[in-house]
């Protein structure tokens, strides 16, 4: 069979909080830039002739986007049950970026205008993961998450309000732990808070490589994601980490979009073959 083609899935925030920091402006046209039909003739950096592109949003819901390149404008596929996730349409999901292009254009010139008046702060990343987990298991690939808010609803939640309730089991650490000391309580909750908060995204991990599936993770929060939690899915499944703290367009503008181009145009290994002979 034909070598695996390179697939990217972009799974992005679309809670008040991304909408309202202006990151959906930017990746829609970092994304446009590598579209063979914008891309400029001095610039050799654009998407494959066999590069598969999909593009999936969330908050407190997961949208599909249908980019079958006989459609003459967009369509949005909600499922609002987290809990009992299915794949609309299936094969209209991922498409060829050279046969949809027309459709994509479309689509990330529309995004913004879509989600501008986005009120809904609720974000169910753990979930929306586990859907584009589903999308790619037939074939693999790369997800590219833009994460703004903390995952507070669904599956693989986060919780940045830790009660330090065992201060005590750290006390090793140290050379002596008095209840009540602020220095030693301040190193205590530093030492916790770098502890991720349960395993699940690196179970989530575990299972995605199994299918040649890597998630890299751009974080754009106003405020802590809990990445020590979330980060074991990114290091486990190969996957990059670039971290924007208080996102701001105007301050983090370039090198978001460099750093998206980077993750899109540099050359990955996405499969290897391992041949023994026994004789």
């Amino acid at each position: 069979r034909p070598p695996q083609p390179p697939v990217f899935l972009f799974l992005i925030d679309v809670t008040v909080t991304s909408v309202n920091s202006g990151l959906l402006d930017v990746i829609c046209s970092t994304i446009k830039k590598l579209l063979p039909k914008n891309n400029d003739i001095n610039n050799k950096k654009s998407f494959d002739s066999r590069t598969l592109i999909g593009i999936m949003t969330f908050d407190s819901t997961i949208h599909f986007y249908n980019l079958n390149p006989n459609l003459k404008q967009n369509q949005m596929m909600v499922v609002p049950d987290i809990q009992d996730i299915f794949i609309p349409l299936p094969e209209d999901i991922l498409v060829n970026v050279h046969e949809s292009q027309n459709i994509i254009d479309n689509l990330l010139d529309n995004l913004p205008t879509m989600w501008r008046n986005n009120k809904i702060s609720d974000c169910c990343a753990g979930n929306a993961l586990k859907a584009a987990y589903m999308v790619l298991k037939k074939i693999g690939g790369k997800i590219l998450l833009f994460l703004s808010s903390v995952p507070n609803i669904g599956d693989l939640t986060v919780n940045l309000n830790r009660e330090t309730k065992e201060k005590s089991k750290y006390k090793n650490i140290y050379n002596s732990y008095n209840p009540g000391n602020n220095t030693v309580d301040t190193k205590l909750r530093e030492v916790e808070l770098l502890t991720p908060y349960h395993n699940l995204y690196a179970e989530l991990a575990q299972n995605i490589t199994q299918y040649q599936i890597a998630v890299d993770l751009f974080a754009t929060p106003l405020q802590n994601l809990d990445l020590s939690t979330i980060y074991p899915l990114i290091k486990n499944s190969g996957g990059s980490l670039y971290y924007y703290p208080q996102f701001n367009v105007h301050q983090y503008n370039e090198k978001l979009r460099e750093e998206l181009l980077f993750a899109l145009t540099t050359e990955i290994a996405w499969e290897s073959v391992m041949r023994i002979r026994i004789s």
